[in-house]
């Protein structure tokens, strides 16, 4: 947090011009001047001397004991300038300067209380000075408090520019604060300026992702790409901000020149083939996860990421054949296996499944998600019992797993055994708190168990982790209810009924966008 020496130069060489004016009449300007052109010269020791045989032809002349000051500020001599700029102030009250430097000094210091106290009567006195608002941009960025910021990054737009570092912060804040317009303009300055670096393009073109400003967010990786034109993550980066922008037609080039540069690159490929399905160009995403394969055969991910896609398309057949190629070639075919399992599952074809899923589990004994595979098989039958007893096995064999916890309890609920649902469901909740799932689970056995203020807390804790969960709405609805809260009982059931028109309807939509179906809006 520091401010540019040519900058408080500049400023304090304008102070001095215009103060000389005043003193030359009166034939007293020989050292101010020499203190001047000193100052000028960055030899502040001399120049200090200077301002100091000028004050003792002008005692009473607040202007001086300011120059001092800011001399003294320059050597270190942070305390004795601290002194005169308080000397300016009492001569004349009205004077600006001092406050404004008294703040600066103590803004370096950390001192943001008195920091600000100085500012601010600075800012009563000439609200026009940009360093004021700098300072105070400086200070309100430091201490958290970015909406206060806001107000004066406009007026300090001319120090912002030559300080790129504080002009990102200062874009964070506005961008954090709702205010997109004063982020964009102070970006574009700074731009025209070139005062940005291809790091600080990056963490702007973050930022204006996160807040789904797409558009502009292209624009910043544009520019790292044109000043790193070699990087191939550059250019991938603006495919992938090109289709959120919904400029599809932008990024397919830039994603077909990645391919052919990179043809054995698998790791490269896939993230190709990744920005492919993101602009819903299926043919060519398979093209090129079909060449990671090709680029990496050993590595059991590249099939499943082929695979995923053909799932997602329903072209099972087509998954299953790479599957098998991929069993063959992988050094261990677990994944594939279970992979295999599952895509028979959308075939229809259980006992298939249930094949599959049982060799993984003798492949490797420990590890959980054969398990609650197979078991899942028996719960599409409505055979919970059978799907108790295989989880029951893993549970044995595998050391505490999330996924094993969770369905063993939601199968052990299916089945009535409350307590052990209870454990399962909390030991799960236990090794995964952020899920939403569990928290769900458990708020409806307690429901279901009468145990009201347990339930709330679950289903409170869902609406924390996903507050747009119509159905836990409902239930706490319910819950509130029997807790005899009416009031908020009624707010969680208007709550649920919007949520779930508003869900219903971009349901509808996305079918229709799915399908090709026009809109009868």
């Amino acid at each position: 947090m520091s401010v540019r020496r040519q900058e408080r130069g500049t400023a304090l060489a304008g102070a001095l011009a215009a103060f000389l004016l005043s003193f030359a009449a009166l034939g007293q300007a020989d050292s101010l001047q020499r203190g001047l052109e000193l100052f000028r010269q960055e030899k502040y020791e001399a120049a200090l001397q200077q301002f100091q045989d000028a004050r003792r032809l002008q005692p009473a002349n607040a202007s001086i004991d300011n120059f001092i000051g800011i001399a003294e500020t320059r050597l270190g001599r942070i305390d004795e300038a601290n002194a005169d700029y308080e000397t300016a102030s009492r001569i004349d009250p009205k004077l600006p300067g001092p406050h404004t430097n008294l703040g600066y000094n103590y803004l370096g210091k950390g001192q943001y209380e008195l920091a600000e106290k100085q500012l601010r009567t600075a800012l009563a006195l000439d609200g026009a000075d940009p360093f004021v608002h700098y300072y105070l941009v400086l200070l309100f960025l430091s201490t958290s408090r970015e909406k206060d910021a806001i107000p004066h990054i406009e007026p300090a737009t001319t120090l912002l520019e030559n300080d790129p570092r504080t002009a990102v912060l200062a874009i964070t804040a506005c961008l954090k604060s709702n205010a997109p317009a004063e982020a964009l303009k102070l970006i574009e300055l700074l731009e025209r300026r070139s005062n940005l670096s291809g790091e600080q393009e990056y963490e702007l073109a973050k930022l204006l992702d996160e807040r789904q400003m797409y558009v502009e967010s292209a624009a910043r990786y544009r520019r790292i790409a044109e000043m790193q034109p070699a990087s191939w993550e550059n250019k991938y980066n603006l495919a992938i901000a090109l289709v959120k922008a919904k400029q599809p037609k932008q990024a397919l080039p830039l994603l077909a020149s990645l391919s052919a540069e990179h043809a054995t690159d698998a790791n490269i490929l896939t993230s190709v083939a990744s920005a492919y399905e993101s602009a819903e160009e299926n043919p060519l995403a398979l093209d090129a996860y079909q060449k990671a394969i090709t680029a990496d055969p050993t590595n059991p991910d590249r099939y499943l990421d082929c695979t995923r896609l053909l799932i997602d398309l329903d072209r099972y057949n087509e998954a299953i054949e790479i599957v098998q190629r991929g069993i063959s070639m992988v050094p261990d075919d677990y994944p594939l296996t279970i992979r295999l399992g599952a895509v028979e599952m959308m075939r229809g074809n259980r006992e298939k499944a249930r094949e599959d899923y049982r060799k993984a589990i003798a492949e490797h004994p420990a590890l959980a998600l054969g398990y609650v595979a197979l078991a899942q098989t028996y719960m599409k039958e409505g055979k919970d019992d059978e799907a108790l007893k295989i989880l029951t096995e893993g549970r044995v064999a595998v050391p505490r797993d999330f996924a094993l916890e969770y369905v063993f309890g939601l199968v052990s609920f299916q089945l009535g055994q409350q307590k052990q649902a209870m454990d399962a469901l909390k030991s799960a909740e236990e090794l995964e708190p952020t899920v939403v799932e569990p928290h769900y689970q458990l708020g409806l056995l307690y429901m279901q168990m009468q145990q009201w203020k347990g339930a709330q807390e679950e289903f409170e804790q869902v609406l924390k982790l996903d507050p747009r969960n119509a159905a836990t709405y409902y239930q706490l609805s319910r819950t509130y209810q029997r807790l005899g809260e009416t009031d908020k009982a009624q707010q969680m059931a208007k709550q649920a009924s919007l949520l779930t028109k508003t869900q219903r309807e971009d349901a509808i939509k996305s079918q229709e966008l799915r399908f090709g179906v026009p809109s009868q809006d």
